[in-house]
This record gives structure tokens, C-alpha cells and sequence, in this order.
């Protein structure tokens, strides 16, 4: 994972926990439960959530294979077939008019 792809990873989080906060302070002004994090605890959370993010990234890049090299590639197939089936037509022509 690149630089800008990290930093825009870690400011989409941001967003999505400042949005997550203020909807559940909207929601739940009743409740006055608090948890303090310490600046160790908050680096930790986040370097989870950042390699999280980037596992899931690798995998669906993983997945989702180059369609471009695919269709290469059965082009090749493709091409391979039809002159191995012109070479082995010609093969058995020429051994029926030799029989």
C-alpha cells in the first residue's frame, strides 16, 4: 500500500468515526458512559484498523485477477488450436491418400 492510498485510508477512518460519534451522541444524549484511551492504546487501535484495511485491500486485489491477461492468454489457446488442428487434419489426409 502505497503513501497516498495509507493516508487516504487513515482519513476515510477518521471520517467514519467522527461520523459514527456524533450520530450515536445524537442519538444517546441520555447516556453519559465515557472510556479514556491512552496514546499508546489509540496508536495500537489504529495500526489494527490501518493493516486490517490493507488485508482486505491485498485480498481483493488478489481476487480479481487481470481480466486483460486473461483474455490473452485464451486468445493464445485459441490460436493454438486452430494450427494444431490444421497440422493434424493435414497429418490424417495425407495418411489416408497414402493407405
Amino acid at each position: 500500500m502505497d503513501a497516498h492510498s495509507l493516508q487516504q485510508a487513515f482519513h476515510d477512518m477518521i471520517t467514519n468515526l467522527t461520523k459514527d460519534v456524533l450520530h450515536n451522541k445524537s442519538e444517546e444524549k441520555a447516556s453519559t458512559s465515557y472510556m479514556y484511551l491512552d496514546a499508546k492504546t489509540i496508536n495500537l487501535l489504529l495500526l489494527y484498523l490501518l493493516m486490517n484495511k490493507e488485508l482486505q485491500l491485498t485480498r481483493l486485489t488478489n481476487r480479481n485477477p487481470s481480466s486483460t491477461l486473461d483474455k490473452e492468454l485464451i486468445d493464445e489457446l485459441d490460436n493454438m488450436i486452430v494450427k494444431n488442428k490444421k497440422a493434424f487434419e493435414e497429418l490424417l489426409n495425407e495418411m489416408k491418400t497414402n493407405l
